[in-house]
C-alpha cells in the first residue's frame, strides 16, 4: 500500500522589533531597521519577496529595492528607512518554506537588525523537481532577479507584440546578475516567448518571435505552422507551442495540429487574490449554469483541459502567473517537472513528456506504481490494472480534499483530517478501461481557485485508447462556432485560414469515427 508523507507549513510569526537609539547620520524624523532573512537549518541568507505596510494598511515602497505592486524584492539582508510610526510586514521565498511576519517601531533617530528565520518545509530540487513561472510580463533583466526571491529555476518573459529588426535576447542566466560555477545548474529567464492576444487567439510561442508585426489577418494557426517549422540555430530549443488561454475562438483548430506541446491549466485566469482575473468565456457553454461563484474561471479551464484528454490528446498541463499585471507575485501559479539536470533542455523535455505538476500552493508529488507522471500503463485486452499511488504533500493553505480523477470521474476523494486517519495513505486503485488519470489538491481559499493538480497518468487497455464521442462533438460544435466567427471577420482572414478549419473539421469528424467510449 502506497505511503504517504504529509507536511504541513506553518507562518513564522515574529515579535515586535523595538528599534534602538542611535545618534548616527538619520534624518530626525526617520529611523531604519535591517532585515535579514535566513534559512532556520542553514543560516543561509534568502533573498525574498517582502510587503511592508504602515500603520494604514499601504504598502511601503523601499528606496533602491525592485517593486512590484506592493512586493519589494529583499535581495539579502537590506534596510528599510521610513517615517515615525509602527509598521508590520510578510516575506516569502516561495511556497518550500514558511512565511514570516511580524512587526516594528519606528522611532526618531533609530535603527535596529532584525535576523528572521524561515523553517523549510521541503527540497524539490534535491527530490529531482524544478519550478518555472510560463508568464511574466515583467522586464526580462529584472524578471531574473527575482527568480531567487521566489525559489524558480526560471521564468518566459512574453511578449505580445513583434519589433521588426530587434535583436532581442535569447536567454538571461543568473550569471548575467551574480557569479554562477556553473551555468546549467543556474536559473535562467526565457526573453523570447510571443504571446499572441489577438481576437480569437491566446497562443504561446516559446523559444520564437515572429519575424515581423502580426497582421490581422494572418490566422493563429499560420503563426503556429511558422514557429514550428522555423529553422534553428544549433544552440538553440526547438520551438514549443503552448496554448494559454484554453477558451478561445482558436483551440480547436490548434488541437487539431498536433503542434500543441502545452496547455496552460493554471494561468492568467487564476490570480493571488482573485481581482484582475482574465474572464474565462469559452464559445460553447459545456455545461450551462454549472460554472459559477469565484471559482468558476478555474473550474471551468480544468474541465475544458479535461475534456481534451477524453479526446485521447496527450498534452501536458503547465502554469504561469501573469506577474507584472495582476497583482499576482511570480511564480504564485507554477510548473514543477522533474528534470534532476536541470539544464534548459532537459527541463522543457521533462515539461512536453509530461514529468510535470502544477501548483499554486501545495506542493503535491505523485508517484503511481513507481513512476512518475506522463507513463502509460499497457495491459492486454480484458484485463485490470492495480494502481499503487504514492504522494508526498506540502501544504501551508487549509485544504478542502484530495482527488484521484480517472476519466473526468473520481476514483478516490477524501478530505485531508480523512486522509490523515488512514496514515496518510491511498488505498489500491483497479481500473478495467483505458483512460487518463490525475491527483489533485483543492484548497479552501474562497476568493480564488487555489489547487495543485499532477500531470496525467494514461492507462490503454487491449492497445486502445480512449476517445470520448461525447467529448469530441463538443469540440467539433465549438469548432463550427470558431468558423461562423472567422467567416465575419472578412474575407482575407477567411482565405487564409480556410485550409486550417478543413484540416481541423477532418481530424475531428476521424476522431469521431474512432471514438471508443461514449
Amino acid at each position: 500500500m502506497a505511503h504517504l508523507s504529509t507536511l504541513f507549513s506553518s507562518t513564522a510569526c515574529l515579535l515586535l522589533v523595538c528599534c534602538l537609539p542611535n545618534t548616527s547620520a538619520i534624518a530626525q524624523s526617520r529611523g531604519s531597521i535591517e532585515l535579514d532573512f535566513r534559512d532556520k537549518e542553514s543560516d543561509q541568507s534568502l533573498d525574498c519577496r517582502v510587503k511592508i505596510l504602515a500603520a494604514d494598511g499601504k504598502p511601503q515602497r523601499v528606496r533602491g529595492m525592485l517593486y512590484q505592486q506592493g512586493w519589494t524584492l529583499w535581495e539579502v539582508a537590506d534596510r528599510y528607512s521610513g517615517r515615525v510610526g509602527d509598521y508590520t510586514y510578510q516575506a516569502f521565498h516561495g511556497p518550500q518554506y514558511a512565511a514570516a511576519s511580524g512587526g516594528f517601531t519606528l522611532d526618531r533617530k533609530s535603527s535596529a537588525k532584525e535576523v528572521v528565520p524561515l523553517p523549510r518545509h521541503a527540497d524539490l530540487a534535491l527530490e529531482g523537481w524544478r519550478g518555472g513561472d510560463l508568464l511574466s510580463y515583467v522586464d526580462s533583466d529584472e524578471t531574473l532577479r527575482w527568480l531567487s526571491a521566489e525559489d524558480l529555476l526560471m521564468a518566459a518573459v512574453v511578449s505580445e507584440t513583434a519589433t521588426v529588426g530587434a535583436d532581442a535576447p535569447k536567454v538571461l542566466t543568473s550569471s548575467n546578475a551574480r557569479t554562477a560555477s556553473d551555468i546549467e545548474s543556474s536559473w535562467w529567464v526565457e526573453a523570447n516567448s510571443y504571446y499572441d492576444v489577438r481576437p480569437g487567439s491566446g497562443l504561446i510561442l516559446h523559444h520564437w518571435l515572429p519575424p515581423a508585426i502580426v497582421p490581422a489577418n494572418v490566422p493563429s494557426s499560420r503563426l503556429l505552422d511558422m514557429a514550428k517549422t522555423a529553422l534553428l540555430a544549433t544552440d538553440e530549443l526547438p520551438v514549443h507551442a503552448e496554448i494559454g488561454r484554453l477558451w478561445e475562438r482558436d483551440v480547436p483548430i490548434w488541437l487539431a495540429s498536433g503542434h500543441i506541446d502545452s496547455i496552460q491549466l493554471l494561468g492568467s485566469h487564476l490570480t493571488y487574490d482573485g481581482q484582475r482575473q482574465t474572464p474565462v468565456e469559452p464559445l460553447v457553454d459545456p455545461d450551462p449554469g454549472r460554472f459559477r461563484g469565484p471559482h468558476a474561471g478555474g473550474r471551468l479551464v480544468e474541465y475544458l483541459y479535461w475534456q481534451v484528454l477524453e479526446c485521447g490528446l496527450r498534452i501536458a498541463p503547465t502554469a504561469g502567473s501573469g506577474f507584472g499585471r495582476n497583482g499576482s507575485p511570480l511564480g504564485y501559479n507554477r510548473v514543477y517537472a522533474y528534470s534532476p539536470n536541470p539544464s534548459r533542455a532537459a527541463w522543457w523535455q521533462a515539461v512536453r513528456d509530461g514529468q510535470a505538476f502544477v501548483t499554486s500552493g501545495p506542493l503535491l508529488r505523485a508517484t503511481v506504481n513507481g513512476e512518475l507522471p506522463g507513463k502509460v500503463f499497457a495491459a492486454p485486452a480484458g484485463s485490470s490494472i492495480e494502481l499503487d499511488i504514492a504522494l508526498t504533500l506540502t501544504v501551508a493553505d487549509p485544504v478542502e480534499y484530495l482527488e484521484v480523477v480517472y476519466n473526468g470521474g473520481t476514483l478516490y476523494r477524501a478530505r485531508l483530517d480523512e486522509y490523515a486517519r488512514q496514515a496518510g495513505k491511498i488505498p489500491p486503485q483497479t481500473v478495467r478501461e483505458s483512460g487518463w488519470l490525475l491527483i489533485r489538491v483543492v484548497t479552501e481559499r474562497d476568493q480564488t481557485y487555489r489547487i495543485a493538480s499532477t500531470a496525467p497518468y494514461y492507462i490503454e487497455i487491449g492497445g486502445r485508447p480512449r476517445i470520448s464521442a461525447r467529448a469530441v462533438a463538443f469540440f467539433q460544435s465549438w469548432l463550427e462556432k470558431s468558423a461562423a466567427q472567422i467567416n465575419q471577420q472578412g474575407e482575407p482572414l477567411r482565405q487564409a485560414a480556410g485550409q486550417y478549419l478543413a484540416t481541423a473539421r477532418s481530424f475531428w469528424s476521424d476522431r469521431a469515427e474512432g471514438a471508443t467510449a461514449e
